[in-house]
């Protein structure tokens, strides 16, 4: 029961934190594997009717699941709830370098070709060569920083509820 008196990861100096509720489906070797539930903003949104984001989301599966190292200060049962959380500062950076890189690149590299050859195709060309080039740096620059320790995904407790709260506080 001490666990769920733990500061949530928003909670004193930490850094905010984008968090996805989890439920622990398997336990090995000191790895402790995550089923999460996909969140689908679809329904609030005004293009839905035309979206084919909406489709694809619509034909996979509701659940996603990750393999994390099991923290070493927590112990987890199958079936427990947890949160899986990443600094916020993590997550901007993250998508900057998967989304914006590979776009700048082409764009810049479209563009670089319209300036030398004028022609569509060497334009086109040019494009894809340069998504190409922002791909891979992309994913080199993602490698190196997925080994550093923000970068890591962290699993904390579920805060506790304040019915929970007072049934601690009562048998404290």
């Amino acid at each position: 029961m001490k666990s769920s008196l733990e500061p949530s990861p928003q909670s004193g100096s930490e850094p905010e934190y984008v968090q996805q509720p989890a439920t622990v489906v398997a336990l090995q070797d000191g790895w402790v594997t995550l089923s999460t539930i996909r969140l689908n903003t679809c329904q609030q949104c005004s293009m839905k009717a035309g979206c084919g984001q909406r489709m694809l989301n619509q034909a996979s599966c509701d659940r996603s699941q990750i393999e994390l190292p099991q923290p070493p200060d927590m112990p987890l049962n199958l079936g427990q709830e947890v949160q899986v959380a990443i600094p916020q500062g993590t997550f901007i950076r993250a998508s900057l370098w998967v989304f914006l890189w590979p776009l700048l690149t082409m764009l810049i590299a479209a563009g670089l070709g319209q300036w030398l050859f004028a022609s569509e195709a060497w334009i086109a060309i040019s494009g894809l060569l340069g998504l190409l080039l922002g791909l891979l740096i992309m994913r080199r620059q993602v490698k190196i920083q997925e080994r550093q320790s923000n970068w890591q995904p962290k699993i904390f407790p579920l805060p506790a509820t304040p019915e929970q709260h007072e049934q601690i506080i009562k048998l404290s």
